[in-house]
């Protein structure tokens, strides 16, 4: 699971006609936004179908939803040091000093680069659907459900009671028990859980908004939903532990409370 940014350095992905377009764009990425599809033709000496067939193998259906993602990961990309490591934020060479500034900067450029990225108006939507939703059900597992179990103990304090659908393994039963006036939130940094397709298959029969949190924007799960937020993709396979996934999910599930304790409030 790639960002924009890493498919693009990786040649092997495209085509011998695509290869000048993908190049000009890595070294001039910053100007892409200033230009139309039929400048970057032009500057390449290539032809708008071949642009639109890159921006389609990328996962997106036009150059404008490819520039827009782009521009997003370039400045997302502004907030972050070189040096942190969201993977492997630190080694037992490192001196006790070290490895805690290295987790206080894990801390502090995982909220920037959240910020970044939030698409206000999508959480504006999301916290409406949650608001009005009769009932609410999350699905999570793992470190991730400890995280979603806090954010659901928030809840109880604005008399919203949530259900994680995934804590006794009856999911599939539980989706089925859904209905159009209820919610589910999807929370997973991965997007590729099959029991979380399965899951959301149920509930999307029911008619009941779906909302997902992810770092996986080709997921399947993002297709399916009806609202994403979707997560800069910044820890591997290779992690020593959850730090920034549920570093991100603990953040973005405190902004979701606040604006909901807002509107409870008003």
């Amino acid at each position: 699971m790639m960002s924009l940014l890493e498919k693009l350095k990786d040649n092997q992905l495209f085509t011998k006609a695509q290869l000048p377009v993908v190049t000009y764009i890595n070294e001039h990425s910053e100007e892409i936004s200033k230009i139309t599809i039929g400048q970057l033709a032009k500057k390449t000496y290539s032809s708008n179908a071949t642009i639109i067939r890159i921006c389609q193998k990328l996962g997106y259906p036009g150059f404008r939803e490819f520039k827009y993602q782009l521009l997003k990961e370039l400045e997302s990309n502004k907030f972050v040091k070189q040096s942190v490591d969201f993977t492997k934020p630190f080694y037992l060479s490192e001196s006790d000093f070290e490895i805690i500034n290295n987790l206080s900067s894990l801390y502090k450029e995982t909220i920037d680069i959240i910020n970044a990225n939030l698409d206000l108006k999508q959480l504006e939507t999301i916290v409406r659907v949650i608001y009005q939703a009769k009932r609410v059900f999350i699905y999570s597992v793992g470190d991730t459900s400890l995280t979603v179990k806090n954010f659901m103990n928030k809840l109880i304090k604005i008399n919203i009671y949530a259900i994680l659908a995934t804590e006794y393994h009856e999911e599939l039963f539980t989706s089925k028990n859904v209905t159009s006036d209820d919610c589910a939130i999807f929370v997973t940094y991965r997007g590729q859980k099959d029991l979380f397709l399965k899951c959301m298959q149920e509930v999307k029969k029911s008619g009941a908004k779906i909302i997902l949190i992810t770092a996986n924007r080709d997921s399947v799960l993002t297709r399916l939903s009806n609202n994403q937020i979707i997560l800069p993709n910044k820890e591997h396979d290779d992690r020593i532990a959850t730090f920034y996934s549920q570093l991100a999910f603990n953040y973005i599930l405190t902004v979701i409370y606040a604006l909901l304790h807002k509107k409870v409030e008003l």
